[in-house]
């Protein structure tokens, strides 16, 4: 059978993995999702669970750093921590709490993101000009809505309803969500200092050693992508359905440091043929030479990083490259990005 679409995967991951350092612990594996039919403890459990985790994350930071909005895509730390905890507070509390005392009503509105059909939001890209609530604040209201949560919890004589079991799940899962999009931004936020300032230290990312490209082959045809089990998932991965792929091989392995400095210093951030119509243009018009992370310093490749500025590991899997670099780089290989259909299907 042959394949003759071949597709390479771009990898882009968060530097996450902070094992290791004293105040940040996160080598425990995490409660798991609790079915809808689980008690009020195992609920109330995994809700502190995911509630402490985004704690845990903030322990390194400096007050300075939880207010900090570099770009309008970025969000401030402390408006992450308000955010979640408004979810639970418009979505759990307030319809079911019946005995609750908000702390603060103008926090439906600070911290809506973009729930249109539950009120106006303050303006995103407004989020850092803000000094007040203070953080402090910040920690009350999440101990306010988070006592509120236990007490509801509590008022449970037999099965939790079903609807407030949905929501919590739903709610944690947006907390975690946020958890990766707090590092994301952080990372952000702290690489436009000059002074490459670290927000943990940790061992180097795993390196790819050893571990040779091989393509893998699909058949394609007639397939089925999307969620089809009894446990918690995101609406967008509803309903369950069928999709027609054509054959298609997929790289064993992300694309590599060193095999995206190969494009680089091959001209791919000069050659228009390789990008997108949009994508060159945001070449042009941002004078992009590697992807944002990327400095060259006297000849030697760095890249910022969560444990600050570190040497180019070129056995490291690329990460935080555009969707414009990504397509560009499966071009220069004679390659394409796998669809999403794909990529389900193959994983």
């Amino acid at each position: 059978m042959p394949y003759p679409h071949r597709t390479v995967g771009s990898y882009n991951r968060l530097y996450a993995a902070i094992a290791g350092d004293a105040e940040v612990d996160m080598s425990r594996a995490p409660i798991a999702i609790p079915e809808t039919e689980a008690s009020a403890d195992e609920l109330a459990r995994f809700y502190l669970d995911v509630r402490r985790t985004s704690e845990r994350l903030c322990a390194p930071l400096a007050i300075e750093d939880y207010v900090l909005q570099a770009m309008p895509d970025v969000s401030p730390t402390r408006w992450h921590l308000a955010h979640v905890t408004w979810f639970f507070e418009t979505f759990l509390i307030r319809p079911f709490l019946k005995t609750y005392e908000p702390l603060d009503d103008r926090y439906t509105y600070l911290f809506n993101s973009y729930y249109n059909a539950v009120g106006e939001q303050f303006s995103r890209p407004r989020r850092g000009q803000l000094s007040r609530p203070t953080v402090a604040e910040i920690r009350r209201y999440r101990e306010h809505v988070d006592d509120a949560v236990l007490t509801l919890l509590n008022s449970v004589q037999r099965e939790v309803p079903p609807r407030w079991a949905e929501i919590l799940v739903l709610g944690a899962n947006h907390e975690q969500q946020h958890q990766e999009l707090m590092l994301t931004d952080i990372k952000y936020n702290l690489s436009i200092n000059p002074l490459r300032p670290s927000y943990v230290q940790t061992s180097a990312p795993i390196s790819a050693e050893g571990v040779s490209l091989q393509w893998r082959g699909f058949d394609g045809g007639v397939v089925e992508i999307g969620y089809s089990g009894n446990e918690f998932a995101f609406d967008n991965e509803f309903p369950r359905h069928a999709v027609h792929l054509e054959p298609f091989l997929l790289a064993s392995r992300p694309v590599l440091c060193g095999e995206f400095l190969e494009f680089i210093e091959g001209g791919g951030y000069h050659r228009h043929d390789l990008w997108l119509s949009d994508g060159w243009q945001a070449v042009r018009d941002g004078a992009w030479q590697a992807p944002l992370y990327w400095e060259n310093v006297d000849g030697e490749w760095f890249e910022f990083t969560l444990s600050g500025m570190r040497p180019i590991d070129r056995l490291a899997p690329v990460c935080h490259v555009s969707y414009f670099e990504a397509d560009a780089y499966a071009r220069w290989v004679g390659c394409r990005l796998p669809s999403e259909a794909e990529w389900e299907h193959a994983a």
